[in-house]
């Protein structure tokens, strides 16, 4: 990681092959919502080349936004928030996100609890 950006892997979790099209629903409307917001880029993450004959060129990881912003406390704290209250409005019952290896995992917490985490994690890796 470049001292001026941060990479935020966002991972929403399926509920089994029954829920892979809403889960893939669901990425494509959170990149929309992520991507009016201060951020370099959203783009869904991949998960290596298509099998032998298949149209696609590679394979999307499902579930799973690649996220890239200015490194600012601010932005992260907008975007982690976003991505908090679409969970809850979606009815999404576990999120996780990943800078650098740290997870932050939002699933079935409290209100409270939750912003006790996210506070915590945007000011290991935000500047001010």
């Amino acid at each position: 990681m470049t001292a001026d950006v941060i990479h935020l892997q966002v991972v929403l979790a399926s509920g089994g092959e029954s829920d892979d099209e809403a889960v893939a629903e669901g990425v494509l409307a959170l990149g929309d919502e992520l991507s009016e917001l201060d951020v370099d880029e959203v783009e869904p993450v991949t998960a290596g080349d298509a099998p032998e004959g298949a149209k696609g060129i590679e394979l999307l990881a499902l579930g799973s936004l690649a996220v890239t912003l200015g490194h600012s406390s601010k932005v992260l704290r907008e975007v982690v928030e976003a991505i908090r209250d679409w969970a809850h409005r979606t009815g999404t019952r576990n999120v996780k996100m990943t800078i650098d290896g740290d997870v932050l995992e939002i699933a079935g917490a409290s209100t409270q609890d939750v912003k006790t985490l996210i506070d915590s994690w945007v000011e290991r890796h935000g500047e001010p």
